[in-house]
């Protein structure tokens, strides 16, 4: 089997059924449909869908009823969803960045704090009640800077990794929709 059969074989079909466009949209927001913000239950939706289907890539299908049936509103709530989701990768993306930054600072004050110490004691350019002193401070600060630093480094926020990976999949994936005839009561 070559790697593209595998890629097929692998993709599944995450199947979001809707009756009306407010389904996918917040009905709460009274813009036009081109300018709302996306549906909080849609995404609760597909995040709920996701985590059962995790691996691989998948496509998105939207069953509707046959009377939304519109090339133009596809297009439109197609652009619209992957826009969404880019933009929510970003925001994760940036977050992760920022917290990784805010490691780095940490470590780089413990590392700061504890030469400090290191250097007074042996060079003795303060007196020892000031070294004795200025220690109570420096040496938990150093310790906790270094090993809080390194564990934001290290030990991202496994849901922001997560999320990450889901937005970006989502802003990439293909969505279809298929129309249901609605049957007569």
């Amino acid at each position: 089997m070559d790697k593209v059969e595998q890629i097929i074989k692998d993709l599944k079909e995450i199947g979001v059924v809707i009756d009306s466009w407010d389904d996918v949209f917040d009905d709460f927001d009274p813009r036009p449909f081109n300018e709302r913000t996306i549906s909080g239950d849609f995404i609760y939706e597909l995040k709920r869908r996701y985590k059962e289907t995790r691996k691989g890539g998948f496509i998105i299908t939207i069953h509707a009823p046959l009377a939304l049936k519109d090339p133009k509103a596809e297009r439109m709530v197609t652009q619209r969803l992957k826009k969404h989701f880019h933009h929510k990768f970003l925001q994760r993306k940036k977050e992760i960045i920022k917290t990784r930054i805010r490691g780095g600072v940490f470590v780089g004050i413990g590392i700061a704090s504890l030469s400090f110490l290191t250097l007074a004691t042996y060079f003795k350019f303060l007196s020892r009640l000031t070294i004795e002193i200025t220690s109570i401070f420096f040496m938990p600060l150093g310790w906790f800077g270094i090993w809080e630093g390194l564990s934001k480094l290290i030990d991202t926020s496994p849901k922001f990794l997560q999320e990450e990976r889901l937005f970006e999949k989502l802003s990439k994936t293909t969505y279809r929709f298929q129309y249901i005839e609605e049957k007569p009561a």
